[in-house]
């Protein structure tokens, strides 16, 4: 069990250098889980982002639904086993997670579809398909409840159909609250629902959509809302305010023997019929999403910054600290993240004998040694919103764009340094055949004679648009994709040229342009589908029609392109005179993490191993080839 010195934050001191992550001693130890679904897949996603608990009574156990996958914690030997996408879950993104009677262990997946585990694999209940769920819970008897926008079932087993169906409550439920099929309690978007005599009755005449969250205990049915904690008396009908230390938003109940744990205005407490107890007088800064009544009076505390307990008036953190869990991870002076795992920017830095991958997220830069997998964070960076990543080509250099503080190179000898006379935010960087580009809201720069100097105003576009994306393969011209079409800009008379075609007022999302074959080669990523060709002839590619290309990376090694899309990721190779797609991964048949990419890049290792790292927003998933 993690003691209460147990520390939150990194040890990165404020204008720090980059400093490693180090795991402390009597940190919790990660278990493997014992098998894979998708054994070339594995994922780096952050599991802080808590978004439901449940509690195994057989095993002592603790379950996590969380941004970035499954969490189980074995809370008697203080270990930890991680589940993500490469275990079968579709995605890391999971809504709620809960155990029935029989151990069986279910989560529902935060777009669509009910999982469950069996032999350390998440595997699809397919029955009810992919129907989205929204809340997941268990009545007296410990059978589970799913409440959907179709209906509210009821779900003995895995094989077999749901042995109770019930029509829908107009709005699919927040929460529910179940006894037996004959008394179910269910709150909504339209308010508080009470299922009798085969139909669903709302206990207001008018419209509540304040209500977020209820709990039934004893003869009480308890709401949390907008506005504070209510009480129902279901032997009178009548409904009591409770007067809390912090009124404000309840966004957690849970049951106990007295009447129920709460987590109103950012402060938890206990509420009976009498009154509030507060169990301190800590409020957290970070939202509190889930609470879990354990044994005597302790609680379990699931927020959007990590899983603590309290007990005997104090609140102890239970965290893992392991990375990858440090993926966006915000300071503790700062609100809590809103990406909490959003990869935005990948490089790889190849030393002899080890590589660097660099990992630009919406809360700072890290880089992940992948011979001795250790992290570090740059300290100096910690809290940016990165954007972009490019490696020099003697790899002695990384240039770093922030949103919100502009360009920075980085030397192994840890100097920062930011690039003057560039003005932020910048949004892409390239290293062309003979010189680096940075594209930035205000126009395009060029890296020269040890300077960034602006080259093309957005001012002087001859299209209404703004510069999205660039490539460069030969010296004597780059290409350019705008918002509103591609542009050919000549090195030597800077003169700017518009494509024409199906190019020339085309959303232009993602560039990448190639020598092969003693010719230039350029893929074309747009909002609408992706184009191979050259100057004045252009090609779609038929499969990749209507989708919006995210991201490119050609791997030179086998001569394939790999295309990251928003519904999932391709991989297309040369056959004869035509690109024919031989890979299609998304998040039903492979470990990706989320559908929406990001950000690729391509590292080999000693053994000739590829691996293809994929940017999401549920985090970094990795695939090897």
């Amino acid at each position: 069990m993690s003691s209460k010195d147990y520390q939150l934050d990194l040890p990165v001191p404020v204008g720090g250098e980059d400093l490693p992550i180090p795991v402390a001693d009597a940190a919790p130890q990660q278990e493997q889980p014992s098998d894979k679904a998708f054994l070339e897949w594995g994922n780096l996603v952050s599991q802080r982002h808590v978004r439901h608990l449940a509690f195994d009574p057989t095993q002592e156990n603790l379950w996590l639904a969380t941004g970035g996958g499954i969490l189980h914690w074995k809370l008697e030997l203080n270990r930890f086993v991680r589940y993500a996408s490469e275990h079968g879950l579709p995605g890391n993104s999971v809504l709620a997670v809960t155990v029935d009677g029989a151990g069986q262990v279910w989560a529902a997946h935060e777009q669509f579809g009910i999982y469950y585990l069996k032999n350390d694999t998440w595997r699809p209940y397919r029955i009810l398909g992919e129907v989205k769920v929204s809340c997941l819970t268990l009545d007296s008897t410990g059978k589970l409840w799913a409440g959907t926008s179709s209906g509210i079932y009821s779900i003995n087993t895995p094989d077999r159909k749901p042995a109770i169906e019930l029509p829908p409550a107009g709005f699919p439920p927040r929460a529910m609250s179940i006894v037996d099929e004959n008394d179910i309690w269910l709150c909504n978007a339209q308010g508080v629902y009470n299922y009798k005599n085969a139909n669903w009755v709302r206990t207001s005449d008018s419209v509540q959509p304040d209500v977020l969250t209820l709990a039934r205990q004893g003869e009480n049915v308890w709401l949390g809302t907008f506005r504070g904690l209510v009480r129902i008396d279901l032997s009178t009908n009548k409904l009591h305010k409770i007067d809390t230390t912090y009124p404000g938003e309840v966004t957690a109940l849970a049951p106990h023997p007295q009447g129920v744990w709460a987590a109103c205005g950012g402060q938890v407490g206990l509420a009976t019929e009498t009154g509030w107890t507060p169990l301190t007088e800590k409020r957290f800064n970070a939202i509190i999403t889930s609470l879990l009544a354990g044994r005597d009076d302790q609680v379990w505390i699931g927020t959007h910054d990590g899983l603590l307990r309290g007990e005997n008036k104090q609140i102890l953190l239970h965290l893992t600290d392991n990375p990858p869990d440090v993926i966006g991870l915000a300071s503790r002076e700062k609100s809590p993240p809103t990406f909490s795992s959003l990869v935005q920017a990948l490089s790889v830095q190849q030393f002899a004998g080890r590589s660097i991958l660099w990992i630009g997220t919406a809360l700072g830069l890290f880089r992940y040694d992948l011979f001795t997998e250790s992290w570090r964070r740059y300290g100096q960076l910690a809290s940016q919103d990165i954007r972009a990543i490019i490696t020099s080509q003697d790899q002695e250099t990384v240039w770093v764009a922030s949103w919100s503080s502009g360009l920075h190179s980085l030397k192994q000898q840890n100097e920062l340094q930011t690039a003057p006379n560039i003005s932020e935010p910048i949004l892409t960087l390239t290293a062309g055949s003979d010189r680096y580009w940075a594209i930035g809201l205000d126009g395009l720069y060029q890296y020269k004679n040890s300077a960034w100097v602006q080259v093309i105003s957005n001012k002087v576009l001859p299209v209404r648009g703004w510069l999205q994306a660039i490539a460069q393969a030969v010296t004597d011209h780059v290409w350019l994709g705008t918002s509103a079409g591609l542009l050919l800009y000549k090195t030597d008379t800077k003169g700017l040229t518009p494509i024409t075609g199906n190019l020339g007022s085309a959303d232009v999302r993602s560039l990448q342009a190639i020598n092969r074959d003693e010719s230039e080669q350029v893929w074309v990523g747009t909002s609408q589908g992706l184009y191979i060709g050259n100057v004045d002839n252009w090609e779609p590619i038929p499969e990749l029609e209507n989708r919006v290309i995210t991201a490119l990376v050609w791997d030179k090694n086998n001569g394939s392109l790999w295309v990251g899309t928003d519904r999932g990721l391709f991989c297309l190779l040369s056959q004869g005179n035509a690109w024919k797609m031989v890979n299609e991964f998304n998040i039903h048949n492979s470990g990706l993490g989320a559908n929406r990419v990001t950000a690729l890049t391509i590292s080999t290792g000693e053994d000739k191993e590829t691996k293809l790292w994929v940017g999401t927003p549920c985090g970094l998933s990795c695939y090897t080839y």
